[in-house]
């Protein structure tokens, strides 16, 4: 799942890189000093801009925004919501938010911009459901965080209940 954002990031970033050597053209000392770091500042926000976004995989979720990189396990998570934050002071945007065993994290590269508090859009609630889906698919396989064991015969006695548990203990 990827973020509308990151083409534009890849853009600025681009383009911040680009008007380095111009700044380096033919100046002064500072010029080619500030037009370096321009160009490395600039080039840097569009190569990880392009490893933005969110992986689903069979150890958890990998979440890679600009500065971080974070993965939760998917034994660690308890639910999978929208959830609404502040950016920037003025605006609200929401994203989908994994709920974990010591709070909530939020997938904050994923997040829109949204001018109603209680409507969630319908591209944050696809991505939802297809982390809900994720989570239920690793929860069926998993034998340490959720997947049930078989239930008994209901004409087992209990001499017959030992001897199936034995049997599949010594195997």
């Amino acid at each position: 799942m990827h973020t509308r954002w990151r083409w534009v990031l890849v853009g600025l970033g681009a383009a911040v890189a680009a008007s380095g050597p111009v700044a380096m053209a033919g100046g002064p000392w500072y010029g080619y000093v500030f037009g370096g770091m321009w160009s490395l500042m600039g080039g840097t926000v569009a190569w990880r801009s392009l490893g933005m976004g969110t992986k689903l995989t069979a150890e958890g979720i990998t979440s890679r925004s600009l500065d971080r990189q974070a993965t939760i396990p998917w034994c660690d998570v308890r639910a999978v919501e929208p959830a609404r934050r502040r950016n920037l002071i003025f605006f609200h945007t929401i994203a989908p938010a994994v709920r974990v065993r010591g709070g909530r994290e939020a997938l904050a590269e994923l997040s829109l911009l949204s001018v109603r508090k209680d409507v969630v859009p319908e591209r944050t609630a696809r991505q939802v459901t297809e982390l809900q889906r994720a989570l239920e698919a690793h929860r069926g396989e998993c034998g340490r965080c959720g997947a049930q064991p078989k239930a008994l015969a209901t004409g087992q006695g209990l001499v017959a209940r030992v001897r199936s548990r034995l049997r599949s203990l010594l195997r």
